[in-house]
């Protein structure tokens, strides 16, 4: 894709990273925090944003998640931080899941398909559909977390676009 594209995706890393990183220190009862309307508690809804993103990312690979075998089981033991991952643990997933979006969005031609699981079925997608579902499930999921960040009384990071182009891009060349 063209590396205007490809820019949607380091803000989006960059931005998921800042809110992560303002959430690490956070203690359990703040994370429990449920503002009404909204995905679930502040820990969870964190969670959700990770997990949907590496969900994305193994479509965008036509990978499907470890799943039950023949006999009830997995395909893999699940580690424990998978469980209930601190937001230390979801932030290394994340900037794993980011990156590879990334060098995804790097690598893939403009009019990519990918054959993936959707809704529980095998299809073949569109993969601008995964990128912009990864875009904006993200967004929307950030934005609810900075909003239990100020009700809460915290002051969450500026992750916009003006941040990004100030903290990241820097000064244009004279």
């Amino acid at each position: 894709m063209d590396a205007g594209f490809v820019a949607l995706f380091r803000h989006h890393a960059w931005a998921s990273d800042r809110l992560l990183a303002a959430c690490e220190a956070l203690p359990a009862d703040q994370l429990e925090f449920v503002v009404q309307g909204t995905f679930g508690g502040l820990g969870a809804t964190l969670r959700h944003l990770v997990e949907a993103e590496e969900r994305y990312v193994r479509g965008l690979r036509g990978q499907t998640a470890p799943g039950p075998d023949a006999a009830g089981g997995t395909d893999r033991p699940t580690p424990p931080e998978a469980l209930a991952p601190s937001v230390a643990v979801l932030r290394r997933r994340a900037a794993a899941s980011a990156a590879a979006l990334i060098d995804l969005a790097e690598a893939m031609a403009p009019g990519a398909v990918v054959t993936a699981r959707h809704r529980g079925e095998p299809a073949v997608i569109r993969a601008i559909t995964f990128f912009t579902q990864a875009l904006d499930h993200a967004s929307e999921h950030r934005t609810q977390v900075r909003h239990a960040l100020t009700i809460l009384g915290f002051n969450p990071p500026d992750i916009d676009g003006w941040a990004y182009d100030e903290e990241v891009l820097g000064p244009l060349p004279a």
